[in-house]
């Protein structure tokens, strides 16, 4: 068990201690949540992930309450204002973390399914370099699972063989069962095309060989669009950031020149702008681009 499993699992284990079944009733509520949670690799069931988001919203409201009462206390002694102030205080933060949990899911689903699109035209180049020594279906899944490069496909590739190794579906079922859990459509395209080719008996070299250059030629598209992004963000911002901050600098400095501004309000905007404003927007942008990348 690794890491974020096992921190998922001792959040279980500590929300059921605390609140028994009582929350199972409430789960209904958040059945919205259900699909992206079973594509998102969180290794928690539907019920057991509602428990844990009770549970830490419940339990970051009983550990800040007290905190923050104890130190506005003291801060502004009086008592009943920093006992409503506190709990305010903790109610927005338990919000937040409420939310935190409840969109975290979707936004595992949608970093999972760039993690596999990315990977998909180098893995499945692999599977048909594999397929073409003759190796059966499930050796090609085996090898693919063990090259860890490619990421959440290799993960994806472990599941379907552990479903037919230890648990013993057959290939089919397996499949069928990550193409149901997938958050990548073209994932589930090859899935679901491999149970075809492998259900009719069609050659499974000469579809994989296809599917890969397909996918090969879709990832230049993306490349050649992702270089257009580049180019244009990057005279945004040499013309907008860049050009702006030393625009900005030459004006104020004369400003500073020809009075009636305060040489030191003037100094402070510069110092705001040029150590702090373009960092954070250079920064900004390279998130930006990493974003996009594919």
């Amino acid at each position: 068990m690794d890491k974020e499993s096992s921190t998922w699992t001792s959040f279980k284990n500590l929300s059921f201690k605390v609140f028994g079944r009582s929350l199972i009733p409430l789960t209904k509520y958040f059945e919205s949540i259900r699909p992206d949670l079973l594509k998102s690799g969180i290794p928690l069931g539907f019920v057991e992930y509602v428990y844990v988001m009770i549970f830490v919203t419940f339990f970051v409201f009983c550990l800040e309450l007290p905190v923050f009462t104890f130190i506005f206390a003291i801060i502004f002694k009086d008592a009943l204002f920093s006992f409503l102030l506190s709990f305010s205080i903790t109610a927005f933060i338990c919000l937040g973390i409420f939310f935190f949990f409840y969109i975290y899911p979707s936004t595992e689903v949608g970093k999972r399914k760039k993690s596999i699109d990315d990977a998909l035209p180098f893995a499945t180049t692999y599977m048909a370099t594999i397929s073409s020594s003759g190796a059966p279906p499930l050796i090609i899944f085996k090898f693919v699972a063990e090259f860890k490069e490619f990421g959440e496909i290799s993960a994806e590739c472990e599941k379907i063989y552990r479903d037919v190794a230890a648990f013993g579906l057959d290939l089919l079922s397996a499949m069928r069962k990550a193409a149901s859990r997938t958050p990548s459509t073209l994932f589930k395209e090859l899935l679901w095309g491999l149970d075809t080719v492998i259900s009719t008996g069609t050659n499974l070299s000469d579809y994989l060989h296809d599917k890969s250059a397909g996918f090969l030629s879709e990832y230049k598209r993306r490349l050649q669009n992702y270089s257009s992004t580049i180019s244009l963000l990057m005279e945004v911002y040499l013309t907008v950031i860049l050009v702006g901050s030393i625009f900005f600098v030459i004006m104020t400095s004369l400003m500073t020149m020809f009075g009636g501004t305060s040489t030191g309000l003037i100094l402070l905007l510069q110092f705001i702008v040029v150590f702090i404003g373009l960092p954070i927007i250079s920064i900004g942008f390279i998130f930006l681009l990493k974003g996009f990348a594919p």
